[in-house]
């Protein structure tokens, strides 16, 4: 890419004049600058009416940004009436295009998916993914660390927490816990009237953070037991508390002790290190193919947060249980609603 693409402003331009340019029944007249804090203005011709568009840019196409953007367009709009806003950035979420869509301004990002609606004019792409994701951004939300901030405020979504409770809780800095606030505050994810930080869509949240998990960040190993896998979670549970070892039952496992009406076949549990000696003695041996208990060596100590004691045995919580459903196709899918509908929305 050549630098002034790099540039959210001339690639803007770049975008709105391939994606314009190639819509049969308008003519791109222009795009130039739009002196002001409305970056630029693009000149249309539609069956012979002129119609023109202020266009905000920004490098983020959050939530905030987006109203910050609707704010920055109507005041333009104001000394020019009939001017149609746009906000583009690289990738516009769909809170955003939403906020848009309610405030009546278009929008179009750089992976190409948009929106506008104006004088007799109606355009739209959707679906597209996010070509120019951002992963310092990603990282502020999904790292290990920030992933303990959101398993604390997802468990205890009811809950008005303050920085310095919320950091002690998830067992992380209060430079890692700011950094998380600003991240949800970006996507206004944060019950802006409570006194202090509480998730105001915690469905939300949790939604996008299974998009952008995967169990196999742990370090799987298959392996097979000649014993029922409810006989062998029991005893390899007792030999861990023997030795100290955390250990929690996962995803199927866990799920059908929340859940009854889940059934599985094949076990899934952490455990805090794996010991040959120990996995020997439960009976257990490392098998290439057809194992019936997956063990997982967390890729963080946060996924035992929220951990609860079950008449059969120790289990992830409910939040940690769905997101190493949710990845799973077909029945791992299906489990992951029936705790997401009867274990973590009652709890919200």
């Amino acid at each position: 890419m050549a630098n002034n693409e790099k540039d959210p402003l001339n690639r803007a331009k770049k975008v709105l004049k391939e994606t314009l340019g190639a819509v049969p029944f308008l003519e791109l007249v222009s795009v130039k600058a739009y002196p002001g804090d409305a970056e630029l203005l693009v000149e249309l011709k539609y069956k012979g009416r002129r119609s023109d568009c202020a266009v905000a840019v920004k490098s983020l196409g959050q939530p905030k940004y987006a109203r910050e953007a609707v704010y920055q367009l109507e005041r333009r709009a104001a000394g020019r009436p009939g001017v149609y806003g746009i906000f583009m950035a690289p990738y516009i979420s769909e809170g955003a295009g939403t906020i848009l869509a309610e405030k009546k301004a278009g929008y179009m990002d750089f992976s190409g998916n948009c929106r506008l609606a104006f004088d007799g004019i109606y355009i739209e792409r959707k679906g597209a993914p996010n070509a120019f994701a951002v992963k310092r951004d990603l990282r502020k939300l999904y790292s290990p660390k920030a992933a303990r901030v959101l398993r604390v405020l997802l468990t205890g979504a009811r809950r008005v927490w303050k920085m310095a409770q919320l950091s002690a809780e998830a067992g992380v800095s209060l430079g890692q816990t700011a950094n998380v606030k600003a991240a949800l505050a970006e996507r206004e994810w944060l019950d802006a009237s409570a006194p202090g930080l509480r998730l105001a869509d915690p469905a939300a949240v949790l939604a996008q953070w299974a998009r952008e998990y995967d169990f196999r960040k742990n370090i799987v190993r298959e392996c097979y037991s000649v014993k029922s896998p409810a006989e062998t979670e029991a005893g390899l549970e007792e030999l861990c508390a023997g030795k100290g070892i955390p250990f929690a039952l996962a995803g199927f496992s866990a799920a059908a002790r929340l859940r009854p009406a889940v059934r599985y076949q094949r076990g899934m549990a952490y455990v805090g290190e794996f010991r040959p000696e120990l996995l020997a003695a439960a009976g257990i041996k490392e098998v290439e193919s057809g194992g019936n208990i997956l063990l997982l060596l967390p890729y963080d100590a946060g996924v035992f947060y929220g951990s609860l004691k079950t008449p059969g045995g120790t289990v992830t919580g409910a939040v940690q249980t769905y997101l190493d459903l949710a990845g799973y196709k077909g029945r791992g899918e299906e489990a992951a609603a029936e705790i997401l509908e009867h274990v973590i929305k009652p709890s919200w």
